[in-house]
């Protein structure tokens, strides 16, 4: 059982997050100012190609280090031997591969330096999300969480010194992206190796075990993040980097939106990787739904109200145009919030294929309507496929958790007093410890 009751857990990953948020936050805004629309347009284009590459790299190895080590079943020792394989096979298929999508789609505006620093950070962020799994398998949420807010500080810091100071420009901005993921991932390595017996091989049995149970967490993995971050890649090829910039703002900071549920997420796989009763599980699970949905609409109507007013005191008149993104796309922003949520129950019990039912559908929806509208309203355009896609794969997602977990959708969205208690014991951190799974 772990020693910090689900409250901490929450409350250490959302503190996590929001740190994590505002350093990324200083990042954007510090990128947006030195780059201008065109230069920060050039490096979200760049990036987002590892980023999608590494979300199907990732092979389902976390979820599935997760599901492994929590329920007891493998050695640990040859687990970890087994992920530190397969972790320099994809990272050299990763790179592989980035390389072959650089070629593909273009790489007008980059240097040969840009894209070799670009491809290089793909080992160092699977390296990060894989020893993550193995923290939260251990239901050790505090040094996964380290991982997320260390590099977010390191990139920024970096930043902050090469593109502020040295007025490096975009090779100064990729260069601090690259140098704070490698800080953590050697951090990351040498925790792993201090505390396990690891031992490379390929004849590891686990290996295969690991891959079969991970490519449908891969799969779906990476179908959601290319609903994510599609959008980004077909404003570069059919608009202008200024547009991507606008649009890349605008979403940056909606998305912010995320971070409550995120954290929840989070705990909540942590925790159904190691749970025994699962009609507790469902109850917590849904409760907690539906506090992160008031939440979000909270959050929402402020960024909608004063959005107009921050934009341009902190990023600059030039990003006027995406406060309007930040306001249309918030729909389908809460919308994910009950993915966020109930995808965490689901991944932690080992049935990733719940979330690729919900968003292939809905990435070919998605790219359909890229193509259709951005070409007449660029930026705009991309938020109102955005919003169809997202609404359209939570709707989905909601009735495949309802009927894998046996919990009508009436119940999930059921209010109660218990809510307003739930939220009350989390504010008050000072009463004694409470049981592994809410009532």
């Amino acid at each position: 059982m772990p020693k910090r009751s689900y409250f901490q857990d929450i409350a250490g990953v959302l503190g996590s997050n929001v740190f994590t948020l505002l350093t990324n936050f200083g990042l954007v805004i510090l990128l947006s100012r030195l780059l201008g629309t065109d230069g920060y347009g050039l490096y979200t284009a760049l990036i987002v190609v590892p980023t999608l590459v590494v979300s199907f790299f990732q092979m389902g190895i976390r979820p599935t280090t997760v599901f492994l080590i929590g329920s007891g079943r493998e050695d640990e020792n040859n687990l970890v031997s087994a992920m530190l394989t397969i972790l320099i096979f994809t990272s050299v298929l990763g790179v592989i591969f980035s390389a072959a999508a650089y070629a593909l789609i273009g790489t007008k505006g980059y240097t040969p330096a840009l894209l070799a620093m670009a491809l290089t950070t793909i080992p160092m962020r699977l390296t990060t999300i894989y020893a993550g799994g193995v923290f939260l398998g251990k239901e050790e949420i505090p040094k996964a969480n380290m991982m997320n807010w260390l590099t977010g500080l390191f990139t920024l810091l970096l930043a902050v010194a090469m593109v502020y100071f040295l007025k490096l420009g975009l090779f100064g901005a990729v260069a601090s992206l690259l140098m704070g993921n490698t800080v953590v991932a050697l951090l990351a390595i040498s925790m792993l190796l201090r505390r396990f017996k690891t031992r490379l091989s390929v004849k590891n049995p686990l290996i295969l075990k690991m891959l079969g149970t991970g490519v449908v967490y891969a799969l779906s993995f990476l179908t959601i993040q290319f609903n994510y971050r599609i959008d980004v890649v077909l404003l570069k090829v059919l608009s202008v980097p200024r547009e991507v910039g606008i649009y890349s703002l605008g979403v940056s900071v909606a998305e912010m939106l995320w971070q409550i549920p995120l954290a929840i997420g989070v705990v909540v796989m942590s925790r159904s990787a190691n749970a025994t009763d699962k009609n507790l599980l469902n109850q917590s699970t849904a409760r907690l739904l539906r506090i992160s949905l008031i939440a979000g609409i909270i959050i929402s109507a402020a960024i909608v109200l004063f959005s107009p007013l921050l934009v341009p005191l902190i990023f600059g008149t030039e990003y006027l145009p995406s406060v309007r993104v930040m306001q249309t796309i918030m729909p389908g922003i809460i919308m994910i919030i009950a993915f966020r949520v109930l995808s965490g129950q689901l991944a932690g019990a080992g049935r990733p294929d719940a979330a690729l039912k919900a968003f292939a559908p809905a990435l070919l929806v998605n790219v359909v309507l890229n193509y259709l509208w951005i070409p007449g309203y660029g930026a705009n355009g991309a938020v109102m496929a955005t919003n169809v896609s997202y609404t359209l794969a939570s709707v989905i997602y909601l009735f495949v958790f309802s009927r894998i977990s046996g919990m009508p959708v009436k119940e999930i969205f059921r209010f109660g007093k218990e809510d307003w208690n739930f939220v009350k014991r989390f504010i008050d951190r000072k009463k004694k410890p409470e049981s592994r799974i809410e009532h």
